[in-house]
């Protein structure tokens, strides 16, 4: 019998402290993500988060494009305060200086299993010229899913007048080659919200990727990821 007390105080002890546990329990699906809201050429980049949980510290990451900035030079360390949004300024390394594009990511470095990664353009941002809104970065965060049912988005910085095929693929491969689940217009750009239905191939996966892809040869292009969870 004292036996039986050990293993039932080990498991529940499991289940107040296990970091995947407790994320899916106390995030109720929402995503860290974050946005690019400014570059300096080969200087710094300004980031806008969305949805980060309170208390954590993460290790501030950039690398080559295409890596989502794993395994990068670490630039800072921040806390995320009371979570939710806040705005915060990184240096970028000397190592990444010159390339066009770079990846960067915010990994918590607690263990708690948070992390969010995007990419930004090396190109100094509200330029002379008046093209400055040729350097914004597309994005989208998640703001609802239904399980196996449905998700919901809001982008920021999208282009005018783009129509975007919305590809949507296992976890981690940024919704590339994906199945094409709709096709959008952006209309006047900038700010909009569209909802998608999950297709029946990707049903009952716990993670899903979903790619937003301008069909019309302009380049844009946005992605993303969602945890397959009913949001409240």
């Amino acid at each position: 019998m004292k036996h039986l007390r050990i293993i039932a105080i080990f498991i529940l002890v499991v289940l107040l402290f296990s970091p995947n546990i407790a994320t899916a329990a106390s995030n109720s699906g929402k995503i860290p993500t974050f946005s690019i809201l400014s570059v300096i050429r080969d200087q710094s980049v300004t980031i806008e988060t969305q949805n980060f949980p309170a208390n954590d510290t993460f290790n501030v990451l950039m690398n080559v494009m295409g890596t989502q900035g794993k395994n990068g030079i670490k630039v800072a360390v921040i806390s995320s305060g009371d979570g939710g949004s806040f705005q915060k300024t990184f240096t970028i390394p000397a190592q990444l200086k010159g390339l066009k594009q770079i990846s960067i990511r915010l990994q918590s470095n607690t263990g708690s299993g948070y992390y969010s990664y995007n990419w930004f353009y090396n190109n100094t941002t509200g330029s002379s010229s008046g093209n400055a809104s040729s350097q914004k970065i597309p994005t989208f965060t998640i703001s609802a899913v239904v399980r196996d049912q449905s998700v919901t988005i809001v982008t920021k910085n999208f282009p005018a007048n783009d129509s975007f095929d919305v590809l949507m693929n296992v976890y981690g491969t940024q919704g590339k080659n994906g199945i094409l689940v709709d096709t959008v217009k952006s209309g006047e750009g900038g700010s909009f919200t569209e909802t998608f239905n999950i297709p029946e191939k990707l049903k009952g996966l716990a993670k899903i990727s979903i790619r937003l892809q301008s069909n019309k040869g302009t380049g844009y292009y946005s992605y993303n990821w969602f945890y397959n969870n009913t949001t409240k």
